[in-house]
């Protein structure tokens, strides 16, 4: 295993004075073999990029804390294995990009726009590795030509000098450049075209398959993640919906929220028809239901009985298929 999630919970404060707050990530658990690619899917303000921040231990201080369980991180090279969320503070910056790294959703913000690409990835590399800064270089530039960017020409490129897609190549470079054993990309390829969408996504396969690297795929688009991933978890209000082999969630959802979502995209839905109404859930998803003692899908589910009043946990199905909702045949 690279990575084992093991019963997460990561409280949002909305009045610290007061100790108000409301769980993003509630109670998750779930583990990423060497090699495989997890997808992360549900709607915007689900909680996803929280969860995925709260991986890195990068969620934000004074306004949240894992207030539970544990985050274990191992390299298959070697028998290290740390628990993230029991890190001092001062002992993260080694395992960063070491051991797990992320890809940003916004290229824009997470590069520094005065300092030259070529730099900024020598500049992550000699945070771990103690070499010559020529060697790290050359390391950067085999790099960024596996990105199949050219080396020679964008070395000292800034990054507004580079369009969309190469900076989000750039991110995937800085981010693998020192093979770390999870990658954590927190929808990558919003805002770009579908051209360049499925650029970025060859590229995590490419670094899945030739690395070996064991990725965590957030995203709002589920026929993105059935393209992409080996297993599917459907995020909803903080918690895991369902959770199993992408094939079979796509193929066969059980989960109420699942078999809505299905049917919202034309693409993966059976029920689509040509020039029809696209199917939308009712609705929106709220931060009560974060809060919510019940179901948290309750409001929006069209399976929903008075059993559906009391909180649900996460039920098995059969081998890796796992499902948070009763009325299921």
């Amino acid at each position: 295993m690279s990575l084992i999630v093991d019963d997460l919970t990561v409280k949002l404060y909305t009045n610290f004075k007061k100790k108000e707050f409301f769980n993003v990530a509630d109670s998750v658990s779930f583990s990423v073999q060497n090699g495989e690619i997890i997808a992360i899917v549900g709607e915007s303000g689900s909680g996803k990029s929280f969860l995925g921040l709260s991986l890195m231990r990068l969620n934000p201080p004074y306004i949240s804390e894992i207030s539970s369980g544990n985050i274990f991180v191992s390299s298959p090279e070697n028998s290290e294995k740390i628990n993230i969320a029991k890190l001092k503070e001062n002992k993260l910056s080694d395992v960063r990009g070491r051991l797990i790294s992320m890809i940003f959703q916004d290229p824009n913000v997470s590069l520094n726009p005065v300092i030259k690409i070529g730099d900024q990835i020598i500049e992550a590399i000699l945070a771990h590795k103690k070499m010559k800064k020529k060697d790290a270089a050359d390391i950067a530039m085999h790099y960024l030509e596996l990105m199949r960017i050219d080396g020679k020409a964008r070395f000292n490129s800034y990054p507004h000098e580079l369009s969309g897609g190469m900076r989000q190549r750039v991110m995937i470079a800085m981010a693998m450049v020192l093979n770390p054993a999870v990658l954590v990309a927190d929808e990558p390829t919003t805002a770009l075209d579908v051209k360049t969408s499925l650029q970025v996504l060859a590229l995590i396969e490419k670094m899945r398959v030739e690395k070996n690297v064991s990725v965590i795929f957030i995203s709002h688009d589920l026929s993105i993640a059935r393209n992409i991933s080996d297993k599917t978890i459907v995020f909803y209000a903080g918690q895991i919906m369902e959770y199993g082999k992408t094939e079979d969630i796509i193929n066969n959802p059980v989960h109420p929220y699942t078999i809505s979502l299905i049917k919202s995209v034309p693409a993966l839905s059976k029920d689509y028809v040509p020039r029809e109404k696209l199917f939308v859930i009712p609705g929106s998803l709220s931060q009560n239901d974060f809060k919510s003692g019940k179901c948290r899908f309750y409001g929006r589910c069209f399976k929903k009985t008075e059993e559906c009043l009391n909180n649900i946990s996460l039920l098995k199905l059969n081998g890796e298929r796992f499902v948070r909702c009763i009325n299921i045949k």
